[in-house]
């Protein structure tokens, strides 16, 4: 069993996998694009973790937002500035950042509110979770996570009967058509790999090893995530203009 820092530099040395896409061929990028759909939801769900042990909400989510600016300048940067032939659009810190937000206006929609206050808040929860879906880097697959994950907090059971039941409605729904479409045995592994959103599930084993523990609570564990995430890709994007090195 681990903890939860020890789990997160786990997930943070799988998610650079997923990154290396330039400097590996198609087939290992394809592989590593598949293998790693379990390290965004891992983050999701540390993100209900760390919403319910917070003492401070409006500060977890102030600093996701920060930390989301920072990526959206340093991006910028590197794409416009630099012009680099690897292009850096992640920013996962926005999606756990309306997560965060999403469960704030949850909390509240629970509080004792006049009818009018709680259709309001309900109209900006379900606009927010559209756009959210619709528009940050993996939403549409995390951001329902992160709400199956709140709602289920208490219930594993429950909980990962979810999970697989979503995975289902995303194979369906945008991964099973590509894949049947594949002429060739060759093509059929790549859309297999590449079209894999409902693979998220491999996280499920993952959540069973916590343990439920923070670990240490030093100020290199609390924001490695946060510093490591953005260098890691910046430094990928800076090495490919060097090399000369594409996607």
């Amino acid at each position: 069993m681990f903890n939860r820092n020890q789990l997160k530099i786990a997930m943070m040395g799988l998610m650079t996998f997923d990154h290396i896409a330039p400097f590996i061929s198609g087939e290992w990028a394809t592989f590593f694009h598949a293998l790693t759909r379990c390290v965004a939801v891992f983050f999701g769900y540390m993100l209900v973790e760390g919403f319910h042990y917070t003492r401070n909400q409006k500060g977890y989510i102030g600093r996701l937002y920060g930390w989301a600016l920072v990526m959206l300048a340093g991006n910028f940067v590197i794409n416009h500035l630099l012009q680099g032939p690897v292009q850096v659009h992640n920013n996962i810190f926005l999606t756990l950042a309306v997560g965060a937000t999403l469960l704030y206006l949850i909390e509240l929609l629970q509080q004792k509110l006049t009818t009018p206050k709680k259709l309001l808040l309900g109209l900006v929860f379900l606009v927010l979770l559209l756009a959210g879906s619709l528009l940050t880097e993996g939403g549409i697959v995390v951001l329902p996570f992160i709400l199956i994950t709140y709602f289920t907090k208490n219930n594993w059971i429950k909980r990962d009967f979810l999970y697989v039941l979503f995975a289902l409605v995303l194979l369906v729904l945008f991964d099973l058509s590509p894949i049947l479409q594949s002429q060739t045995s060759r093509e059929f592994w790549l859309n297999l790999g590449f079209n894999s959103s409902w693979m998220f599930i491999t996280v499920i084993p993952i959540l069973h090893l916590y343990n439920g523990e923070k670990g240490s609570s030093s100020p290199w564990a609390k924001y490695l995530f946060y510093v490591y995430y953005p260098l890691h890709l910046w430094a990928i994007a800076l090495l490919a203009m060097i090399l000369g090195t594409s996607y």
